[in-house]
């Protein structure tokens, strides 16, 4: 489990990824730079980057 995030968006949010993903067993989290609620739009690339390389280790 990959929870990709905005660096933008709201502390709350964040934090929830952020224990959903120690919930998990292998889970992970990233953040996009300059990205809030949609960080698949407002930065495609790094999400991409960040997706990618999450995938690959799986």
């Amino acid at each position: 489990m990959c929870a990709i995030n905005g660096a933008l968006d709201a502390p709350d949010h964040l934090a929830m990824a952020g224990r959903l993903a120690k919930l998990v067993p292998g889970g992970h989290t990233a953040t996009v730079p300059a990205a809030a609620r949609y960080p698949n739009m407002e930065n495609p690339a790094r999400f991409s980057t960040e997706l990618t390389s999450f995938l690959e280790t799986v």
